[in-house]
């Protein structure tokens, strides 16, 4: 009896959630025009293909695809915005690639992606798509711009700038010298790598909306939340929180600094 009732009540939430599913994704089908279904038809194969290449996790996958409806969804007409975080997943695993043998040596090899580095690299992403969905002030995509920006200036300087500098410098202590994949470690070939990321990404929105401010802003609150990154890992990472948690605070500031430039510059 006692069974029974669980279980009744175990479909109920299923049947909510799969309710909520459907209702998400009719709601996408009827916004939907020849060029998002492509979008997303490409978003779709592009994290299948990763998955069956064992890049990433099945719950990064799952993860992936919940980031990619909310920010769909959030975004409402400015959905070709989730080009940013496609163009992230892209060059990050590309840039991560490069000289990957070297880096196995180094034992700073790439790891599969799990649930965990979605959140932490996208979470802001979607907080603040959520907050322009809410509020429509404009001045959260550039926030939305200063996460991804963020997140793709930490990947370039974290997988170039091991490559090129093996004797890096600790961000708190730059006479300090530490070991490759030293939690908060910086060097001369990272910064540039970290600040062209920046500026590649940022030239998205620059495409959709001709608006060159996104660029100029997008690549300096890249350049600073990536600091910020270097700075929580040298300081807090290991201690108080991990590399994700580290990452998404870091996503998160850079969305800050993106939205305070935009209101002083623009």
């Amino acid at each position: 009896m006692v069974y029974d009732i669980y279980l009744t009540s175990m479909l109920k939430h299923y049947t909510r959630a799969l309710k909520i599913v459907i209702f998400m994704f009719s709601t996408l089908f009827f916004k939907m025009g020849l060029y998002l279904w492509v979008t997303v038809s490409l978003c779709v194969l592009i994290l299948v293909y990763a998955y069956l290449k064992k890049k990433i996790e099945l719950t990064a996958l799952i993860a992936s695809g919940l980031v990619g409806v909310v920010i769909f969804i959030s975004l409402g007409d400015l959905w070709y915005w989730i080009y940013l975080v496609l163009a992230f997943f892209i060059v990050g695993n590309l840039v991560s690639k490069y000289k990957l043998g070297e880096k196995e040596r180094n034992g700073v090899g790439q790891e599969v992606r799990t649930y965990r580095n979605v959140f932490g690299n996208g979470g802001s992403a979607v907080i603040y798509s959520l907050l322009y969905y809410y509020t429509g002030n404009s001045l959260l995509l550039y926030g939305f711009v200063g996460a991804m920006a963020t997140a793709t200036a930490d990947t370039f300087a974290t997988e170039i700038g091991q490559i090129y500098d093996k004797k890096p410098r600790l961000i708190t202590n730059p006479r300090k010298r530490v070991r490759v994949g030293t939690s908060g470690a910086v060097s001369a070939p990272g910064t540039i790598a970290s600040l062209a990321g920046a500026f590649l990404l940022s030239l998205i929105p620059v495409l959709f909306s001709h608006h060159i401010s996104y660029l100029y802003v997008g690549a300096l609150a890249g350049f600073v939340g990536c600091n910020i990154d270097s700075l929580l890992g040298a300081v807090v990472e290991r201690r108080l929180i991990d590399q994700h948690t580290v990452n998404f605070l870091a996503t998160l500031m850079g969305g800050l600094v993106a939205i305070l430039f935009a209101f002083l510059f623009t």
